[in-house]
């Protein structure tokens, strides 16, 4: 994971940055640390990048200094040999300065020289830290006194002052200073103002997540020096783990809403749109595929992703258009393919001619399947995991027989159809629709990168169902009649 990042990150250094510092010069202290050299880096995402090292000089101290472009943001002092770090930030106004910490204890006793925005967040660190202490103790105090069942008004008192002590002195920073760096870190922490609904308790509820999905990044959005702080990636996870609902068309808003935040900045969103890509390309769970489409539809497509190479564009690209043939709730392609005679293709199968091994029957096609639902299935005859699924998908079969067909596509060359015809007997899976296509059409409207790929249609041949288990199939349509049953309820 660390390797892919880094080649990606260095493929970010040929991107125009916004925020970029020139010319900077950070002179670092560090009391009690025995090693000879300093590490400057910086978060992307959740990984941990190297920027610069210094080396101790003759007074001591550790200077990091460059006349290149360096984005503006949160940056780490890391202390070798532990990687314990400190935060410092490098803006265009904070560029030139020098701190000083002890390496036993970091933060605590940390100054800085000509450095108000970082001096303004340490202030604002220890004090938080100090509030916070008096609060858990007034906390425990409070818990006690109602245990024993003694008057605890007084404690409460004071932890209410304490709270509304803590929110002033964040909100006089955010007033007095609204354009440095450390106010948006501390806005990031400030609770969101959630309006009062009206209605019933469930509908109250759904109210109050909309509005805090809608307005979770509203502290943050206007700062693109923050997207490559650890906090920022913290929020995003946060939102996509625990405010976004795990269906396709959820994660979708999400990550447009993720990468509309980051795109001012176009190492962050370059991050991202990555790491979104590759995760929804490869993801193994029903549906996601419509998130992929959505991000080559939506960006690539429309010019927003110029730093892939030219072959990846078109790999993604094709690959998008294709799946986008087979979403979750699309009318599924047709298939016309013809009948696969099983017995006489079996007498023959072994043929001289391999033109000759197959017998081949009228067209049939899906669209002529008349039954309440369709499972399509593409198989191979020397397919381990067919060969495990097929004994369960005939007890499907038989079992729902009046209200499912099957429509089974061989998925080989036309010189093993015979080998089909044989398998298919083997199984005793000739009751169903076995067809075959010595022409490949098919491919060109499914995806089928592994087999056995199964997918489950509706009356009127949508997509209910893909790339699922022939295991999962009796849950699924239990699932289905469930929620047909409750929506008439």
């Amino acid at each position: 994971m660390m390797k892919n990042l880094l080649l990606i990150y260095f493929a970010f250094a040929f991107l125009p940055t916004l925020f970029a510092v020139e010319d900077y010069q950070i002179k670092v202290t560090v009391k009690n640390y025995e090693q000879d050299q300093l590490i400057l880096a910086h978060y992307l995402g959740s990984t941990i990048l190297v920027d610069d090292t210094a080396t101790i000089t003759k007074d001591g101290s550790f200077i990091f200094d460059g006349a290149e472009d360096l984005p503006a943001g949160v940056y780490l002092l890391v202390l070798s040999p532990e990687n314990q770090y400190v935060e410092i930030f490098i803006t265009e106004a904070e560029k030139k300065y020098s701190l000083t910490f002890d390496a036993k204890t970091l933060t605590k006793d940390i100054t800085f020289e000509q450095a108000p925005d970082n001096t303004l967040f340490y202030e604002y660190v220890k004090f938080s830290a100090e509030s916070r202490s008096e609060m858990e103790t007034l906390i425990k105090t409070i818990q006690a006194g109602q245990e024993a069942k003694k008057d605890v008004s007084k404690a409460e008192a004071t932890l209410t002052k304490l709270q509304e002590a803590s929110e002033a002195y964040k909100e006089n920073i955010i007033q007095k200073h609204p354009n440095k760096l450390a106010t948006t870190i501390i806005k990031s922490n400030k609770q969101l103002t959630i309006p009062e609904f009206e209605g019933d308790e469930e509908t109250i509820r759904l109210q109050e997540y909309l509005y805090r999905r809608a307005h979770f990044f509203d502290y943050v959005r206007d700062d693109a020096r923050f997207f490559r702080s650890k906090i920022c990636n913290d929020m995003i996870n946060f939102y996509m783990d625990n405010l976004t609902v795990p269906h396709p068309d959820s994660i979708i808003q999400s990550v447009d809403e993720v990468l509309n935040l980051v795109a001012p900045n176009a190492i962050v969103f370059k991050k991202y749109f990555f790491d979104y890509l590759n995760k929804y390309y490869a993801s193994e769970y029903i549906g996601m595929d419509a998130v992929f489409v959505h991000l080559v539809k939506e960006y690539t497509l429309k010019g927003k992703t110029d730093f892939l190479q030219e072959e990846t564009i078109a790999k993604i690209t094709t690959d998008a258009l294709l799946w986008e043939k087979t979403l979750i709730g699309r009318t599924s392609p047709n298939l016309d393919n013809y009948e696969l005679k099983i017995e006489e293709s079996i007498q023959i199968k072994d043929a001289e001619n391999e033109n000759r091994r197959f017998v081949l029957g009228n067209k049939t096609a899906l669209t002529d399947v008349n039954k309440k639902y369709t499972v399509v299935l593409f198989w191979a005859p020397d397919c381990s995991h067919c060969k495990e699924s097929m004994p369960v998908l005939l007890d499907f079969y038989e079992k729902h027989v009046d209200s499912v067909e099957v429509f089974s596509v061989c998925h080989t060359s036309f010189k093993q159809f015979g080998d089909c015809a044989q398998a298919l007997k083997d199984y005793k899976a000739l009751n169903w629709i076995n067809t075959v296509d010595p022409y490949y059409k098919y491919v060109k409207s499914y995806s089928i990168e592994t087999t056995p790929l199964i997918l489950l249609l509706d009356e009127e041949k949508k997509i209910l169902f893909k790339k699922i288990a022939a295991e999962n199939l009796e849950v699924a349509l239990e699932q289905i009649n469930l929620q047909k049953k409750t929506k008439k309820e």
